[in-house]
Parts: C-alpha cells; structure tokens; sequence
C-alpha cells in the first residue's frame, strides 16, 4: 500500500470492551444520509465497545468499516475532505462511470491514498460483519462475510449500487445490486442467527414509512431480463416497513435500542453540502452517546 497519505493517519485503536454474545448491531443504509450512522459509530469508539454481530447494508456496511478498524474521526474527514468532490457524487459520474457514487474512487483511491484505512486493526478485529447485497438472478439477499471485503471491497460496492444509479457488480459469477432492496433493515437477519438484543441504527425519522416506487415502468424496461429483481425493487417498500415493524416492536419488548435522527433531514441519499452532512454526523454522535446510557442499562 502507498505509504504517502493526503491526510495524517488516524491509526486505529483496538476495542477495549466485546459486548456481550446475542448482542448485535443492525445497520440501515441511505447513501450520505447514512454519516448519521457514522456519527453514532464515533460515539461507540469514544465508549470503547464492539458488538460481536454486525448486519449491515449499503451505506450502513461502507461506513462500518471504519468503526471496525477503530479509527475516530476517520469517517468525519471523509465528509470534511471528500463528500463534495465531483469524484465522489455527481452527475458527472453517471455519464462517465454509469453511477451517481464513484465506488472506485470511494473505496479504492481515497483508502490507499488520500485517508489511511487501517486494515490491520480491522483484521484482528474478532467479530461477524456480514454485509447484505441482492443477488439480480433471484431478487433475494445474499450475505458476504468479513472476511470477504478487503481489499477491494467489492461486496461493499455491490451493497451500496442503487438500481438505475449503478451498475450491476459481479461477485463470482453471480451479479449484484443495493442490500437494501431486499433487506433495507437487516433484522430479520440478526434475529434469524440467534441475536436476542439488537442496537438498531436507522437514517430516518421516527414516522417514516416507505412509500411504494413511483418508477415502474423505467424499471421493467430497464431491468426485463431480470423479472425477479424487478419485484424486489417494486415490493421494497412492503419489506422496509415490515423491517422496521419488526424493530419498533423488538424496542417495545426490550430486545432493542433504536437509533435514529431526532432533528428533521434536509438530506438526501445523494446530498453533497459539506456543512449539512457535518452537523448530520454530529448529531448521531450526540444521539449515539445518550443510546449507550440505555444500553448500559439493557445490558
């Protein structure tokens, strides 16, 4: 790896404390919106904590990484430096590359040359990190080990490519699309391998539902030779408020901590204003924090 960085390195710093097993952490997605999520992670690294289970899709898998490795502030640069470059969301990339994100630059050129991504410390990180995709053929989640991200990272880019914003990755043979289409919310998941506590981030307001998609026809054309991906994205949304159901009712029974923004979003999945997505990033790192009261006392 090239040594030279733009920026200092942010060396990660081992978890002192594993929670306990049965614990995990479910991670929503929602392009920039999802450095909500990399705030509260911020505050999980202030606490010293790594839960033994995380379930992520999307921007949820991409941003933890870096709470993985350990390395504070790491993903606050990464909006402060590199958000608002065309490289990595703009219209430019869709008529260049065939996607709004850059994933190349995002995952490739900013880790080896711009922000150290501390691969050691991720390693030696002893946990399960599952990151969902959906699997085109099948319409159905596919979920990749952590074992198999680095250095690449290509299941991470299959996760966050959003149908009609991206293209399609492939992964052995197979092709692959946005996690969160077929498990927007991956509890269902989490429960199904035996996890009877669940911290829960989610990147929108409490009240949020999710509407049916609007595009229909665009995407049976699109996507006619794929019939089964296309009932994946018109059914997402019955899935997503299953998915988050599920959550709220886990929450009443204390199974669940939810995390959520509290103030109301003026962001988008693909908003780029710099000082917008900071005070985003800020505010999960408050809201993180007071969660971890509760969660002392859950567990």
């Amino acid at each position: 790896m090239n040594e030279k960085f733009t920026h200092q390195k942010i060396k990660g710093v081992p978890h002192k404390t594993m929670l306990p097993a049965g614990t995990a952490l479910v991670l929503e997605g929602g392009g920039t919106r999802g450095f909500y999520s990399a705030g509260v992670f911020e505050a999980f690294m202030d606490a010293g904590i790594m839960f033994p289970y995380i379930a992520a899709v999307s921007a949820g898998a991409a941003n933890a990484l870096t709470y993985v490795a350990g390395q504070k502030g790491r993903n606050r640069q990464i909006v402060e430096f590199y958000v608002g470059d065309k490289r990595y969301v703009s219209k430019r990339n869709m008529l260049r590359n065939k996607s709004l994100f850059g994933y190349d630059f995002i995952f490739r050129t900013v880790p080896k040359k711009h922000i150290f991504w501390d691969s050691e410390i991720f390693e030696s990180t002893d946990i399960r990190l599952l990151t969902g995709v959906t699997d085109c053929a099948t319409g159905e989640p596919c979920w990749f080990e952590k074992s198999d991200l680095a250095p690449e990272f290509t299941p991470t880019i299959a996760s966050c490519s959003v149908p009609l914003l991206s293209q399609m990755v492939e992964i052995g043979g197979r092709e692959f699309l946005d996690g969160g289409l077929s498990s927007p919310i991956p509890i269902e998941k989490s429960v199904a391998d035996g996890n009877n506590f669940h911290v829960i981030v989610l990147t929108r307001n409490a009240g949020y539902s999710q509407e049916p998609f609007r595009y229909k026809r665009i995407v049976k054309f699109f996507y006619n030779k794929y019939p089964r991906l296309v009932d994946a994205i018109l059914n997402r949304h019955e899935i997503y408020n299953r998915q988050l159901k599920l959550c709220e009712q886990l929450e009443r029974d204390k199974k669940a901590i939810i995390i959520r923004p509290q103030i109301p979003l003026t962001v988008g999945r693909s908003t780029s204003d710099t000082a917008k997505l900071l005070a985003l990033y800020d505010e999960g790192h408050a809201e993180g924090a007071q969660a971890l009261r509760l969660l002392e006392n859950f567990l």
